[in-house]
């Protein structure tokens, strides 16, 4: 202020620095409300405030990360607003299709604004090996996006038992907090590779030391011969080394495997999962610069495209996201080892799945559109075997 006037230029400065202060006072009390009051709408806070309801309604609106509205128009502080998601099962197992029925019926935790997230497993329940690997994928997403997440184990101990001695703990983000208690050690790496009926789920993190697909292979060796013990190789290592082409995520991938018995035969399910931009994602952007026939073949306006892409990757191979003869065998091949097992393959993508599964050397080729959001890919091999 020079001679009793305002001076033009500190005077724009001072009146942004004064609204800034008082939009971030607004701010605090608001949160502060709804710390100890969880749940009111805007003209409740307004009154609580003695302000304008359009005052609160702004500064809400103006700071949708830290505030969430609910169904009911009514606010929240994000990091407090909860959403629970259980994983229930019509018999003893809960398998893949009833971690999608979950999502579907709650909608995905990745595209709501719930700040806390409560994964439930109900008890007298089992999980299967496939159905444990989509929970641990959808936990680790949630936490690298920084929401607060519990595995809740409550009623049903004998879960956390088996999660353990798959490996199921040694893979999960240590910021998610699991219900009752955690296990203090791992029994999976206690008692690593000392059974044939399980492969615990491993990293697959090319940097990782552990030679994922040939643990698979001494694995079965003794148990299934070494020719059913190759073509789980081969399988295994061609979905391995696809995933971490494809992946580009900060989240460790891993893998397992599970065998089952029952009336004779044994039914094994492995699965690779990874977190990261999906098989669709790293190849569209290849198909107009390298392969633009197949492009022009499988076209985004085309219903289920992105599902039919993946199963013709699968069927003919040759695409990769480096160009023509540079890989992109790796669908391909697991494709006709899976055919000559009798075996059935799902993936999981983003927002769809396909499914192969051959039988007597008949394919049948299905796809499902429209899922609620688990990012990367996500897949399931299963087959099974007559024991002599």
């Amino acid at each position: 202020m020079e001679n009793g006037k305002i001076n033009s230029l500190e005077s724009p400065k001072k009146y942004r620095k004064i609204k800034k202060l008082s939009e971030f006072f607004m701010r605090k009390r608001i949160a502060h409300i709804l710390t100890n009051s969880p749940g009111l709408k805007a003209r409740d806070i307004a009154k609580a405030l003695n302000c304008e309801r359009r005052e609160v309604t702004k500064c809400l609106y103006d700071n949708l990360e830290e505030f969430v509205q609910d169904e009911n128009f009514a606010w929240l502080l994000k990091k407090n607003a909860c959403l629970k998601i259980e994983f229930s099962a019509n018999r003893t197992w809960i398998t893949q299709e009833h971690f999608e029925r979950a999502l579907v019926k709650n909608g995905s935790p990745l595209d709501t604004a719930h700040g806390h997230i409560i994964l439930k497993i109900p008890k007298e329940s089992k999980l299967l090996f496939c159905a444990a690997a989509r929970v641990l994928a959808l936990a680790n997403q949630l936490a690298e996006v920084k929401r607060i997440v519990e595995l809740d184990f409550t009623e049903n101990p004998d879960a956390v038992s088996y999660l353990n001695r798959a490996g199921f703990f040694d893979r999960l983000s240590k910021s998610i907090k699991v219900l009752p208690r955690k296990p203090n050690s791992s029994t999976a790496q206690r008692h690593k590779a000392n059974t044939t009926k399980l492969v615990e789920l491993l990293p697959i993190d090319a940097d990782s030391d552990e030679n994922v697909p040939e643990r698979f292979k001494l694995s079965f060796a003794d148990v299934f011969g070494e020719l059913h013990a190759q073509k789980l190789f081969t399988v295994l290592g061609e979905l391995i080394g696809n995933a971490e082409e494809h992946s580009e995520t900060v989240i460790p991938g891993f893998a397992g495997l599970q065998s089952y018995s029952l009336k004779g035969s044994t039914s094994i399910v492995a699965v690779v999962s990874d977190s990261g931009k999906g098989i669709c994602s790293t190849l569209r952007p290849a198909l107009d610069l390298h392969y633009p026939e197949i492009a022009a073949q499988f076209p985004k306006t085309l219903e289920a495209s992105d599902a039919k892409l993946i199963i013709h990757a699968m069927l003919k191979g040759g695409l990769s996201k480096r160009g023509k003869g540079k890989g992109g065998a790796g669908l391909y091949n697991s494709s006709g080892q899976a055919e000559s097992l009798n075996a059935k393959i799902s993936i999981r993508q983003e927002d769809f799945s396909v499914s192969l599964t051959y039988k007597d050397e008949d394919l049948h080729h299905n796809w499902s559109l429209g899922l609620p959001t688990l990012r990367g890919t996500h897949i399931v091999f299963e087959f099974k075997l007559d024991r002599q």
